[in-house]
Protein backbone atom coordinates (compact mmCIF):
# COMPACT_ATOMS: atom_id res chain seq x y z
CA UNK A 1 0.00 0.00 0.00
CA UNK A 2 1.54 3.40 -0.95
CA UNK A 3 2.65 5.57 1.95
CA UNK A 4 0.20 8.37 1.07
CA UNK A 5 -2.79 5.99 1.39
CA UNK A 6 -1.56 4.61 4.74
CA UNK A 7 -1.15 8.13 6.10
CA UNK A 8 -4.57 9.14 4.72
CA UNK A 9 -6.31 6.20 6.43
CA UNK A 10 -4.46 6.96 9.63
CA UNK A 11 -5.57 10.59 9.51
CA UNK A 12 -9.19 9.57 8.89
CA UNK A 13 -9.09 7.25 11.88
CA UNK A 14 -7.45 9.87 14.07
CA UNK A 15 -10.15 12.40 13.15
CA UNK A 16 -12.90 9.80 13.04
CA UNK A 17 -15.62 12.06 14.47
CA UNK A 18 -15.27 14.52 11.58
CA UNK A 19 -14.90 11.63 9.14
CA UNK A 20 -18.17 10.09 10.38
CA UNK A 21 -20.02 13.42 10.21
CA UNK A 22 -18.77 14.08 6.70
CA UNK A 23 -19.59 10.53 5.61
CA UNK A 24 -23.12 10.75 7.04
CA UNK A 25 -23.79 13.97 5.14
CA UNK A 26 -22.71 12.40 1.87
CA UNK A 27 -24.58 9.14 2.60
CA UNK A 28 -27.87 10.90 3.42
CA UNK A 29 -27.56 13.16 0.37
CA UNK A 30 -27.00 10.17 -1.93
CA UNK A 31 -29.90 8.24 -0.38
CA UNK A 32 -32.35 11.15 -0.69
CA UNK A 33 -31.43 11.79 -4.32
CA UNK A 34 -31.75 8.08 -5.18
CA UNK A 35 -35.21 7.84 -3.56
CA UNK A 36 -36.35 11.07 -5.26
CA UNK A 37 -35.13 9.97 -8.69
CA UNK A 38 -36.69 6.52 -8.19
CA UNK A 39 -40.05 8.14 -7.48
CA UNK A 40 -39.88 10.49 -10.48
CA UNK A 41 -38.79 7.80 -12.91
CA UNK A 42 -41.36 5.27 -11.71
CA UNK A 43 -44.13 7.90 -11.94
CA UNK A 44 -43.33 8.68 -15.57
CA UNK A 45 -42.84 5.00 -16.40
CA UNK A 46 -46.18 4.10 -14.81
CA UNK A 47 -47.92 6.96 -16.63
CA UNK A 48 -46.42 5.92 -19.97
CA UNK A 49 -47.31 2.27 -19.54
CA UNK A 50 -50.86 3.12 -18.48
CA UNK A 51 -51.59 5.52 -21.35
CA UNK A 52 -49.82 3.55 -24.08
CA UNK A 53 -51.58 0.34 -23.12
CA UNK A 54 -55.06 1.76 -22.46
CA UNK A 55 -55.61 5.17 -24.05
CA UNK A 56 -53.10 6.73 -26.44
CA UNK A 57 -51.12 3.89 -27.99
CA UNK A 58 -47.54 4.62 -29.07
CA UNK A 59 -48.52 7.07 -31.83
CA UNK A 60 -51.49 9.40 -32.25
CA UNK A 61 -52.35 10.93 -35.62
CA UNK A 62 -54.57 14.02 -35.55
CA UNK A 63 -55.98 16.41 -38.11
CA UNK A 64 -55.03 20.01 -38.97
CA UNK A 65 -53.25 21.98 -36.26
CA UNK A 66 -55.27 24.58 -34.36
CA UNK A 67 -53.93 28.13 -34.34
CA UNK A 68 -52.45 29.00 -30.93
CA UNK A 69 -53.61 25.67 -29.60
CA UNK A 70 -52.28 22.23 -28.79
CA UNK A 71 -54.15 19.08 -29.76
CA UNK A 72 -54.13 16.11 -27.41
CA UNK A 73 -56.32 13.04 -27.07
CA UNK A 74 -58.40 15.02 -24.57
CA UNK A 75 -59.19 18.04 -26.72
CA UNK A 76 -57.62 21.34 -27.69
CA UNK A 77 -55.70 23.39 -25.13
CA UNK A 78 -55.75 27.01 -26.22
CA UNK A 79 -56.15 30.49 -24.80
CA UNK A 80 -59.57 31.61 -25.99
CA UNK A 81 -62.66 33.52 -24.91
CA UNK A 82 -65.84 31.46 -24.63
CA UNK A 83 -65.98 27.86 -25.79
CA UNK A 84 -62.75 25.99 -26.41
CA UNK A 85 -61.95 25.22 -30.06
CA UNK A 86 -63.33 21.95 -31.37
CA UNK A 87 -60.92 19.09 -31.95
CA UNK A 88 -60.51 18.92 -35.75
CA UNK A 89 -61.49 15.82 -37.64
CA UNK A 90 -59.04 13.80 -39.68
CA UNK A 91 -59.56 15.08 -43.27
CA UNK A 92 -59.96 11.63 -44.83
CA UNK A 93 -59.85 8.67 -42.46
CA UNK A 94 -59.98 6.04 -45.18
CA UNK A 95 -57.12 7.63 -47.11
CA UNK A 96 -55.12 7.94 -43.90
CA UNK A 97 -55.71 4.29 -43.03
CA UNK A 98 -54.61 3.33 -46.53
CA UNK A 99 -51.37 5.30 -46.16
CA UNK A 100 -50.64 3.71 -42.77
CA UNK A 101 -51.41 0.23 -44.13
CA UNK A 102 -49.05 0.74 -47.09
CA UNK A 103 -46.33 1.97 -44.73
CA UNK A 104 -46.76 -1.05 -42.48
CA UNK A 105 -46.75 -3.43 -45.45
CA UNK A 106 -43.21 -2.26 -46.11
CA UNK A 107 -41.90 -1.93 -42.55
CA UNK A 108 -44.01 -4.42 -40.53
CA UNK A 109 -43.87 -2.36 -37.34
CA UNK A 110 -47.53 -1.89 -36.39
CA UNK A 111 -49.31 -4.28 -34.05
CA UNK A 112 -52.69 -2.50 -33.94
CA UNK A 113 -54.59 0.66 -34.86
CA UNK A 114 -57.99 2.16 -34.27
CA UNK A 115 -59.98 5.33 -34.92
CA UNK A 116 -61.36 7.28 -31.96
CA UNK A 117 -63.44 10.33 -31.12
CA UNK A 118 -63.00 12.02 -27.76
CA UNK A 119 -65.05 14.53 -25.80
CA UNK A 120 -66.03 15.42 -22.27
CA UNK A 121 -69.49 14.74 -20.94
CA UNK A 122 -71.71 14.93 -17.88
CA UNK A 123 -74.44 12.46 -17.03
CA UNK A 124 -77.85 13.64 -15.94
CA UNK A 125 -81.34 12.31 -15.33
CA UNK A 126 -84.85 13.65 -15.88
CA UNK A 127 -86.48 11.94 -12.91
CA UNK A 128 -84.25 12.89 -9.98
CA UNK A 129 -86.01 12.86 -6.61
CA UNK A 130 -86.44 16.52 -5.52
CA UNK A 131 -86.59 15.39 -1.87
CA UNK A 132 -83.28 13.53 -2.04
CA UNK A 133 -80.72 14.97 0.39
CA UNK A 134 -77.44 14.81 -1.40
CA UNK A 135 -74.21 14.22 0.48
CA UNK A 136 -72.15 17.46 0.21
CA UNK A 137 -69.14 15.37 -0.85
CA UNK A 138 -71.00 13.88 -3.82
CA UNK A 139 -69.52 15.01 -7.13
CA UNK A 140 -71.28 15.58 -10.44
CA UNK A 141 -70.83 12.51 -12.66
CA UNK A 142 -68.59 13.61 -15.51
CA UNK A 143 -65.51 12.43 -17.35
CA UNK A 144 -63.87 11.82 -20.69
CA UNK A 145 -65.81 9.95 -23.33
CA UNK A 146 -64.20 7.86 -26.04
CA UNK A 147 -65.89 6.36 -29.05
CA UNK A 148 -63.89 3.91 -31.08
CA UNK A 149 -64.08 1.89 -34.23
CA UNK A 150 -64.26 -1.91 -33.77
CA UNK A 151 -60.49 -2.27 -34.17
CA UNK A 152 -60.03 0.37 -31.44
CA UNK A 153 -61.56 -2.05 -28.92
CA UNK A 154 -59.40 -4.84 -30.33
CA UNK A 155 -56.30 -2.72 -29.70
CA UNK A 156 -57.37 -1.71 -26.18
CA UNK A 157 -58.84 -5.04 -25.18
CA UNK A 158 -58.08 -4.75 -21.46
CA UNK A 159 -61.41 -3.15 -20.52
CA UNK A 160 -62.82 -5.20 -17.62
CA UNK A 161 -66.54 -5.62 -18.24
CA UNK A 162 -68.46 -6.19 -15.01
CA UNK A 163 -71.76 -6.59 -16.85
CA UNK A 164 -73.25 -5.71 -20.21
CA UNK A 165 -71.52 -5.16 -23.55
CA UNK A 166 -69.36 -2.67 -25.39
CA UNK A 167 -71.15 0.32 -26.98
CA UNK A 168 -72.96 -0.21 -30.24
CA UNK A 169 -71.53 1.30 -33.41
CA UNK A 170 -74.98 2.59 -34.43
CA UNK A 171 -77.33 2.81 -31.43
CA UNK A 172 -77.02 5.58 -28.75
CA UNK A 173 -75.38 3.62 -25.95
CA UNK A 174 -72.87 4.28 -23.19
CA UNK A 175 -70.48 2.07 -21.21
CA UNK A 176 -69.82 3.69 -17.83
CA UNK A 177 -67.10 3.07 -15.31
CA UNK A 178 -68.00 1.71 -11.89
CA UNK A 179 -66.80 4.91 -10.18
CA UNK A 180 -68.96 7.00 -12.53
CA UNK A 181 -71.93 4.76 -11.67
CA UNK A 182 -71.31 5.40 -7.97
CA UNK A 183 -70.98 9.16 -8.52
CA UNK A 184 -74.26 9.15 -10.45
CA UNK A 185 -76.11 7.26 -7.73
CA UNK A 186 -74.65 9.37 -4.93
CA UNK A 187 -75.44 12.63 -6.74
CA UNK A 188 -78.99 11.86 -7.85
CA UNK A 189 -80.00 9.19 -5.35
CA UNK A 190 -81.13 6.99 -8.24
CA UNK A 191 -79.66 3.58 -9.10
CA UNK A 192 -78.34 3.18 -12.62
CA UNK A 193 -78.14 -0.25 -14.22
CA UNK A 194 -77.67 -1.81 -17.62
CA UNK A 195 -80.65 -0.93 -19.80
CA UNK A 196 -81.43 2.36 -18.05
CA UNK A 197 -81.53 5.60 -20.01
CA UNK A 198 -79.51 8.65 -18.96
CA UNK A 199 -78.83 12.04 -20.47
CA UNK A 200 -75.33 12.66 -21.79
CA UNK A 201 -74.40 16.34 -21.95
CA UNK A 202 -71.41 17.21 -24.13
CA UNK A 203 -69.12 19.82 -22.59
CA UNK A 204 -66.95 20.45 -25.65
CA UNK A 205 -68.43 21.62 -28.93
CA UNK A 206 -71.44 23.23 -27.26
CA UNK A 207 -73.97 21.89 -24.78
CA UNK A 208 -75.10 18.90 -26.84
CA UNK A 209 -77.76 16.80 -25.12
CA UNK A 210 -78.44 13.17 -26.01
CA UNK A 211 -80.40 10.37 -24.38
CA UNK A 212 -78.35 7.17 -24.29
CA UNK A 213 -78.89 3.68 -22.96
CA UNK A 214 -76.45 2.21 -20.45
CA UNK A 215 -75.07 -0.85 -22.25
CA UNK A 216 -72.61 -1.95 -19.56
CA UNK A 217 -70.52 -1.27 -16.48
CA UNK A 218 -66.73 -1.70 -16.47
CA UNK A 219 -63.63 -1.24 -14.37
CA UNK A 220 -60.36 0.30 -15.56
CA UNK A 221 -57.68 -2.21 -16.45
CA UNK A 222 -55.30 -0.25 -14.23
CA UNK A 223 -57.00 0.64 -10.96
CA UNK A 224 -54.10 2.97 -10.13
CA UNK A 225 -54.52 4.95 -13.36
CA UNK A 226 -54.17 8.72 -13.22
CA UNK A 227 -57.10 9.02 -15.64
CA UNK A 228 -60.29 10.51 -14.27
CA UNK A 229 -63.63 8.77 -14.88
CA UNK A 230 -63.91 7.35 -18.40
CA UNK A 231 -66.95 6.40 -20.46
CA UNK A 232 -67.21 4.75 -23.87
CA UNK A 233 -70.05 5.79 -26.16
CA UNK A 234 -71.30 5.05 -29.64
CA UNK A 235 -69.60 6.97 -32.48
CA UNK A 236 -72.62 8.97 -33.62
CA UNK A 237 -73.36 10.32 -30.16
CA UNK A 238 -69.67 11.16 -29.82
CA UNK A 239 -69.71 12.96 -33.17
CA UNK A 240 -72.64 15.09 -32.08
CA UNK A 241 -70.83 16.01 -28.85
CA UNK A 242 -67.57 16.71 -30.67
CA UNK A 243 -69.41 18.85 -33.28
CA UNK A 244 -68.37 16.52 -36.09
CA UNK A 245 -71.31 17.48 -38.29
CA UNK A 246 -71.45 18.10 -42.02
CA UNK A 247 -71.90 21.81 -41.29
CA UNK A 248 -68.79 22.13 -39.14
CA UNK A 249 -66.67 20.11 -41.54
CA UNK A 250 -67.98 22.17 -44.49
CA UNK A 251 -67.02 25.34 -42.59
CA UNK A 252 -63.48 24.03 -42.12
CA UNK A 253 -63.19 23.59 -45.90
CA UNK A 254 -64.28 27.15 -46.81
CA UNK A 255 -61.64 29.13 -48.74
CA UNK A 256 -59.38 31.41 -46.75
CA UNK A 257 -60.33 34.39 -48.96
CA UNK A 258 -63.97 35.51 -49.21
CA UNK A 259 -65.44 38.10 -51.60
CA UNK A 260 -66.16 41.15 -49.45
CA UNK A 261 -67.39 43.34 -52.33
CA UNK A 262 -70.78 44.01 -50.75
CA UNK A 263 -69.11 45.53 -47.71
CA UNK A 264 -68.15 48.61 -49.77
CA UNK A 265 -71.78 49.43 -50.64
CA UNK A 266 -73.78 51.96 -48.64
CA UNK A 267 -77.25 51.41 -47.19
CA UNK A 268 -78.81 53.49 -49.98
CA UNK A 269 -77.05 51.34 -52.57
CA UNK A 270 -78.36 48.21 -50.96
CA UNK A 271 -81.89 49.29 -50.00
CA UNK A 272 -82.59 52.67 -51.64
CA UNK A 273 -83.87 51.40 -55.02
CA UNK A 274 -87.17 50.18 -53.68
CA UNK A 275 -90.25 52.21 -54.43
CA UNK A 276 -91.31 53.94 -51.24
CA UNK A 277 -94.96 53.59 -52.22
CA UNK A 278 -94.95 49.94 -51.34
CA UNK A 279 -94.41 50.87 -47.70
CA UNK A 280 -97.44 53.17 -47.42
CA UNK A 281 -99.68 52.59 -44.43
CA UNK A 282 -102.68 51.45 -46.44
CA UNK A 283 -100.83 48.37 -47.60
CA UNK A 284 -101.00 46.73 -44.14
CA UNK A 285 -103.93 46.33 -41.82
CA UNK A 286 -102.80 46.75 -38.21
CA UNK A 287 -106.26 46.94 -36.70
CA UNK A 288 -107.09 44.88 -33.61
CA UNK A 289 -109.57 42.85 -35.58
CA UNK A 290 -107.00 41.95 -38.20
CA UNK A 291 -104.53 40.86 -35.55
CA UNK A 292 -106.90 38.93 -33.29
CA UNK A 293 -109.25 37.42 -35.84
CA UNK A 294 -106.57 35.60 -37.82
CA UNK A 295 -105.16 32.72 -35.79
CA UNK A 296 -101.88 31.05 -36.72
CA UNK A 297 -102.15 27.36 -37.39
CA UNK A 298 -99.69 24.70 -36.25
CA UNK A 299 -98.43 24.53 -39.82
CA UNK A 300 -97.72 28.28 -39.70
CA UNK A 301 -95.54 27.79 -36.64
CA UNK A 302 -93.72 24.85 -38.23
CA UNK A 303 -92.98 26.87 -41.35
CA UNK A 304 -92.08 30.15 -39.64
CA UNK A 305 -88.39 29.60 -40.48
CA UNK A 306 -89.14 28.48 -43.99
CA UNK A 307 -87.42 25.48 -45.50
CA UNK A 308 -85.01 24.04 -42.88
CA UNK A 309 -83.92 20.98 -44.84
CA UNK A 310 -80.45 22.45 -45.52
CA UNK A 311 -80.02 23.33 -41.83
CA UNK A 312 -81.04 19.82 -40.82
CA UNK A 313 -78.58 18.34 -43.30
CA UNK A 314 -75.72 20.51 -42.03
CA UNK A 315 -76.50 19.49 -38.44
CA UNK A 316 -76.35 15.80 -39.34
CA UNK A 317 -73.31 14.04 -37.95
CA UNK A 318 -70.70 12.90 -40.42
CA UNK A 319 -70.77 9.14 -39.99
CA UNK A 320 -67.22 8.82 -41.33
CA UNK A 321 -65.55 11.48 -39.17
CA UNK A 322 -62.96 10.63 -36.53
CA UNK A 323 -60.69 12.80 -34.40
CA UNK A 324 -57.69 10.51 -34.16
CA UNK A 325 -56.03 7.38 -35.43
CA UNK A 326 -54.13 5.58 -32.65
CA UNK A 327 -51.32 3.13 -33.38
CA UNK A 328 -49.47 0.55 -31.30
CA UNK A 329 -46.05 -0.62 -32.44
CA UNK A 330 -44.42 -4.01 -32.13
CA UNK A 331 -41.25 -2.36 -30.84
CA UNK A 332 -41.77 0.86 -28.89
CA UNK A 333 -38.16 1.86 -29.49
CA UNK A 334 -39.09 2.49 -33.14
CA UNK A 335 -41.57 5.22 -32.21
CA UNK A 336 -39.45 8.32 -33.08
CA UNK A 337 -38.43 6.81 -36.41
CA UNK A 338 -41.97 5.81 -37.37
CA UNK A 339 -43.34 9.25 -36.42
CA UNK A 340 -40.72 11.02 -38.55
CA UNK A 341 -41.35 8.78 -41.57
CA UNK A 342 -45.15 9.07 -41.36
CA UNK A 343 -44.99 12.86 -41.09
CA UNK A 344 -42.69 12.94 -44.12
CA UNK A 345 -45.25 10.90 -46.07
CA UNK A 346 -48.08 13.23 -44.98
CA UNK A 347 -46.12 16.27 -46.16
CA UNK A 348 -45.28 14.62 -49.47
CA UNK A 349 -48.90 13.69 -50.16
CA UNK A 350 -50.33 16.98 -48.86
CA UNK A 351 -52.27 15.26 -46.08
CA UNK A 352 -53.13 17.70 -43.26
CA UNK A 353 -52.34 15.23 -40.50
CA UNK A 354 -49.60 15.02 -37.87
CA UNK A 355 -48.24 12.00 -36.02
CA UNK A 356 -47.11 12.53 -32.40
CA UNK A 357 -45.93 10.32 -29.56
CA UNK A 358 -47.79 9.33 -26.39
CA UNK A 359 -46.44 12.33 -24.46
CA UNK A 360 -48.05 14.77 -26.89
CA UNK A 361 -51.22 12.65 -26.95
CA UNK A 362 -51.47 12.81 -23.14
CA UNK A 363 -49.95 16.29 -22.86
CA UNK A 364 -52.22 17.52 -20.04
CA UNK A 365 -51.30 14.61 -17.79
CA UNK A 366 -47.63 14.67 -18.75
CA UNK A 367 -47.42 18.38 -17.96
CA UNK A 368 -48.90 17.81 -14.50
CA UNK A 369 -46.34 15.15 -13.64
CA UNK A 370 -43.64 17.22 -15.35
CA UNK A 371 -44.40 20.11 -13.02
CA UNK A 372 -43.89 17.84 -10.03
CA UNK A 373 -40.72 16.48 -11.62
CA UNK A 374 -39.40 20.02 -12.05
CA UNK A 375 -40.08 20.87 -8.40
CA UNK A 376 -38.35 17.69 -7.24
CA UNK A 377 -35.41 18.33 -9.55
CA UNK A 378 -34.91 21.83 -8.12
CA UNK A 379 -35.10 20.41 -4.59
CA UNK A 380 -32.55 17.73 -5.43
CA UNK A 381 -30.18 20.27 -6.98
CA UNK A 382 -30.50 22.51 -3.93
CA UNK A 383 -29.87 19.52 -1.67
CA UNK A 384 -26.74 18.62 -3.63
CA UNK A 385 -25.47 22.21 -3.44
CA UNK A 386 -26.06 22.31 0.32
CA UNK A 387 -24.25 19.00 0.75
CA UNK A 388 -21.25 20.26 -1.24
CA UNK A 389 -21.11 23.52 0.75
CA UNK A 390 -21.29 21.65 4.06
CA UNK A 391 -18.56 19.26 2.88
CA UNK A 392 -16.32 22.16 1.87
CA UNK A 393 -16.86 23.99 5.16
CA UNK A 394 -16.16 20.84 7.14
CA UNK A 395 -12.94 20.28 5.25
CA UNK A 396 -11.91 23.92 5.76
CA UNK A 397 -12.37 23.55 9.51
CA UNK A 398 -10.43 20.29 9.40
CA UNK A 399 -7.53 21.97 7.58
CA UNK A 400 -7.40 24.81 10.07
CA UNK A 401 -7.35 22.36 12.96
CA UNK A 402 -4.55 20.39 11.30
CA UNK A 403 -2.27 23.36 10.68
CA UNK A 404 0.41 22.01 12.98
CA UNK A 405 0.28 18.56 11.40
CA UNK A 406 0.54 19.99 7.89
CA UNK A 407 3.39 22.30 8.89
CA UNK A 408 5.29 19.38 10.46
CA UNK A 409 4.94 17.34 7.25
CA UNK A 410 6.21 20.32 5.26
CA UNK A 411 9.13 20.70 7.69
CA UNK A 412 10.01 17.01 7.27
CA UNK A 413 10.24 17.47 3.52
CA UNK A 414 6.67 16.91 2.44
CA UNK A 415 6.15 18.61 -0.92
CA UNK A 416 3.05 20.44 -2.07
CA UNK A 417 2.17 17.53 -4.37
CA UNK A 418 2.41 15.13 -1.40
CA UNK A 419 0.00 17.28 0.65
CA UNK A 420 -2.36 17.49 -2.34
CA UNK A 421 -2.28 13.70 -2.84
CA UNK A 422 -2.89 13.13 0.86
CA UNK A 423 -6.05 15.25 1.00
CA UNK A 424 -7.20 13.81 -2.32
CA UNK A 425 -6.84 10.27 -0.94
CA UNK A 426 -8.78 11.23 2.20
CA UNK A 427 -11.59 12.82 0.12
CA UNK A 428 -11.88 9.88 -2.28
CA UNK A 429 -11.86 7.33 0.56
CA UNK A 430 -14.48 9.17 2.62
CA UNK A 431 -16.72 10.00 -0.35
CA UNK A 432 -16.38 6.55 -1.88
CA UNK A 433 -17.44 4.63 1.21
CA UNK A 434 -20.16 7.21 1.98
CA UNK A 435 -21.57 6.91 -1.56
CA UNK A 436 -21.67 3.11 -1.29
CA UNK A 437 -23.45 3.40 2.06
CA UNK A 438 -25.83 6.00 0.57
CA UNK A 439 -26.70 3.72 -2.34
CA UNK A 440 -27.43 0.84 0.04
CA UNK A 441 -29.54 3.10 2.26
CA UNK A 442 -31.44 4.54 -0.71
CA UNK A 443 -32.23 1.10 -2.15
CA UNK A 444 -33.32 -0.11 1.29
CA UNK A 445 -35.67 2.88 1.71
CA UNK A 446 -37.15 2.25 -1.77
CA UNK A 447 -37.73 -1.41 -0.87
CA UNK A 448 -39.45 -0.50 2.39
CA UNK A 449 -41.67 2.17 0.76
CA UNK A 450 -42.70 -0.22 -2.02
CA UNK A 451 -43.52 -2.88 0.58
CA UNK A 452 -45.87 -0.41 2.30
CA UNK A 453 -48.02 -0.15 -0.89
CA UNK A 454 -48.76 3.55 -0.40
CA UNK A 455 -51.78 4.69 -2.40
CA UNK A 456 -53.83 7.88 -2.76
CA UNK A 457 -57.51 8.39 -3.45
CA UNK A 458 -57.67 12.06 -4.44
CA UNK A 459 -58.16 12.37 -8.20
CA UNK A 460 -56.20 15.62 -8.48
CA UNK A 461 -53.24 14.06 -6.68
CA UNK A 462 -53.42 11.09 -9.04
CA UNK A 463 -53.06 13.37 -12.05
CA UNK A 464 -50.10 15.22 -10.53
CA UNK A 465 -48.31 12.08 -9.33
CA UNK A 466 -49.14 10.07 -12.45
CA UNK A 467 -50.63 7.16 -10.53
CA UNK A 468 -52.72 6.33 -7.48
CA UNK A 469 -50.01 4.00 -6.23
CA UNK A 470 -46.71 5.50 -5.16
CA UNK A 471 -43.82 3.37 -6.33
CA UNK A 472 -40.08 3.82 -6.05
CA UNK A 473 -38.18 1.92 -8.72
CA UNK A 474 -34.54 3.02 -9.01
CA UNK A 475 -32.69 2.29 -12.22
CA UNK A 476 -29.04 1.36 -12.54
CA UNK A 477 -28.38 4.50 -14.61
CA UNK A 478 -29.86 6.88 -12.03
CA UNK A 479 -28.13 5.16 -9.11
CA UNK A 480 -24.74 5.12 -10.83
CA UNK A 481 -25.10 8.73 -12.02
CA UNK A 482 -26.08 9.93 -8.55
CA UNK A 483 -23.16 8.19 -6.86
CA UNK A 484 -20.72 9.36 -9.52
CA UNK A 485 -21.87 13.01 -9.40
CA UNK A 486 -21.75 13.12 -5.59
CA UNK A 487 -18.30 11.52 -5.58
CA UNK A 488 -16.94 13.99 -8.14
CA UNK A 489 -18.67 16.88 -6.35
CA UNK A 490 -17.13 15.87 -3.04
CA UNK A 491 -13.68 15.79 -4.65
CA UNK A 492 -14.20 19.25 -6.19
CA UNK A 493 -15.42 20.53 -2.83
CA UNK A 494 -11.98 19.53 -1.53
CA UNK A 495 -10.10 21.93 -3.84
CA UNK A 496 -10.47 25.07 -1.74
CA UNK A 497 -9.52 23.40 1.58
CA UNK A 498 -6.48 21.85 -0.15
CA UNK A 499 -5.44 25.26 -1.46
CA UNK A 500 -5.54 26.50 2.15
CA UNK A 501 -3.44 23.54 3.26
CA UNK A 502 -0.82 24.27 0.61
CA UNK A 503 -0.37 27.79 1.97
CA UNK A 504 0.66 26.50 5.39
CA UNK A 505 4.42 26.78 5.96
CA UNK A 506 6.46 25.33 8.83
CA UNK A 507 6.99 28.83 10.22
CA UNK A 508 3.23 29.54 10.20
CA UNK A 509 2.54 26.23 11.93
CA UNK A 510 5.14 27.03 14.65
CA UNK A 511 3.68 30.52 15.19
CA UNK A 512 0.19 29.08 15.56
CA UNK A 513 1.50 26.56 18.08
CA UNK A 514 2.86 29.42 20.23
Amino acid sequence: MPAVIRIALGNLWEHKSKTIILGLLIMIGVAVIIVGNAFLESSKTSLQRDFVENYTGDIMIHGPDVENGRISLFGVSAISVGNMPDTPAIPDTEELRKIVAEYDATNHVISGQGSVISSMLMLSTENADPNYERDPSATYPYGYAFAGSPDYYDMFSSIKLIEGTLPSQTEPTILIESTTKKNFEDYYGIPVNVGDKVLAIGIMGGQTLREVTVCGIFEKANIDSAMVDVCYIDPNTARAMANLTYGSIFAEELPETVDLGLSSLSEDDLFGSFDSDIFEDDMFDFSDAAVTDVALSEEDYDNILGDTSLRDLLNTVDDGAWNFLLIKLKNKNNTPKVIAELNAIFREKGIMCTAVDWEAAAADFVEATGLLSGVFTVMIVLLAVVVFIVIMNTLVVSVLERTGEIGTMRALGGSRSFIRKLFFAEAVTTSGFACIAGVILGLLVCFILNACHISIADSSAKVILGSASLSFIPTFTSVFTTAFVILIGSIFANFYPVSLALRITPLKAMNQGE
